[in-house]
């Protein structure tokens, strides 16, 4: 399973040709990844594949310098869990 970030989304290709992602945009001026949904197809929920494209997502806006701003609830949780120091306004 490769993961792959294209314009605004973070995506995994499943087994079975389905996709999980995560939806974000990009705030340059504040410096603020705004991430809007995390998408993992039912039939793949309870494996792991949320986290592994939340640690994708945590390390890209640390390779860009970025914090996180989780509209989605999903990201909300794994933020405050895993990485509370990269959650936008907590500063």
């Amino acid at each position: 399973m490769e993961v792959k970030i294209d314009r605004g989304k973070i995506i995994l290709e499943l087994d079975d040709g389905q996709e999980a992602f995560v939806t974000f945009g990009i705030d340059e001026e504040k410096g603020v990844i705004v991430v809007s949904t995390t998408f993992v197809p039912e039939s793949h929920r309870g494996k792991g594949i949320a986290g592994k494209l939340s640690a994708e997502l945590v390390r890209f806006a640390e390779e860009k310098g970025y914090k996180i701003y989780p509209l989605c609830s999903y990201t909300q949780k794994y933020l405050e869990r895993k990485r509370p120091d990269l959650i936008a306004g907590t500063e």
